[in-house]
């Protein structure tokens, strides 16, 4: 039997699990609110997802609710809920810094269906990364069902507590911008030694995906990997000689733990705003 999925919240990443999601129909009856017209048009003529700007137009169908909201918007949201649940559909929050007891909290329960999901925007075209979390009160088929919505659009991981959530904002959810930031700089570097723009935008982007496939096709350490591209005396044992005076690890470890600290401020942060 089909079940009813509901999205509050269209922005990234609902565009992004959805376009997974959407290839599922025979699973999966798909519902939005967002109150941009513009994005309701796109997720209904492109997706083919029922949308509207008032959630409370189809909360009643469904069985699952995902937040798709920025966490700011959670305290306001979880007290219109409330009276809205009497179903108990599961509920998935894909928002940082918003923890379960925060939504228990919100929507004034002692118990209830929650899983927190962490999913990161390469979702979009299916090569997504989400660390999941689910409370006792999940059930078995719950997180099936959980798993199949975000298994469309990439690789899923459950956690062993909640509080590993942070560390994967550090390490997955937040990592494809440090990603692209390095990227951007090795293209910049590759024009100001006389390549062409375009030759060396597509080479740092293939090296990088190149570099990603292999790395999950070997059976060998990240670290044994890149001692198996250092000839002694070459190029890349100088390359990696430099990234190591120049402390590089170092800045990798202080803006993945700022991620990591910042998911936690802001959990404080929401669970405050939220009675």
């Amino acid at each position: 039997m089909k079940k009813a999925v509901g999205f509050i919240g269209g922005g990234n990443m609902a565009k992004a699990i959805l376009s997974g999601l959407s290839q599922q129909k025979e699973h999966f009856d798909l519902y939005l609110c967002d109150r941009n017209e513009e994005k309701r048009t796109y997720f209904q003529q492109s997706l083919g997802v029922t949308t509207s700007a008032d959630y409370r137009d189809f909360i009643a169908k469904l069985d699952i609710i995902i937040l798709a909201i920025k966490p700011q918007g959670f305290p306001e949201l979880l007290t219109e809920l409330k009276p809205l649940l009497e179903k108990k559909p599961l509920i998935i929050s894909v928002a940082a810094g918003v923890s379960i007891e925060a939504i228990l909290r919100g929507i004034d329960a002692t118990e209830y269906p929650i899983i927190r999901v962490m999913p990161n925007t390469p979702s979009t075209i299916g090569l997504g990364a989400s660390a999941l979390y689910a409370n006792e009160s999940v059930s078995e088929t719950e997180r099936h069902e959980a798993d199949q919505i975000f298994s469309s659009c990439g690789i899923t991981t459950w956690l062993e507590s909640e509080a590993l959530i942070s560390a994967a904002v550090a390490v997955s959810g937040s990592s494809p911008a440090y990603i692209y930031y390095l990227m951007d700089i090795m293209s910049r570097v590759g024009e100001e030694m006389g390549l062409s723009p375009e030759s060396s935008k597509v080479l740092t982007q293939q090296a990088v995906l190149g570099s990603a496939r292999y790395s999950q096709l070997s059976d060998l350490s990240c670290d044994q990997l890149k001692r198996n591209v250092m000839s002694p005396q070459g190029t890349t044992e100088q390359a990696i000689f430099s990234l190591e005076r120049n402390h590089f690890e170092k800045i990798i470890k202080a803006a993945m733990t700022a991620a990591f600290d910042r998911d936690k401020e802001l959990s404080e942060l929401i669970s405050e705003q939220i009675n």
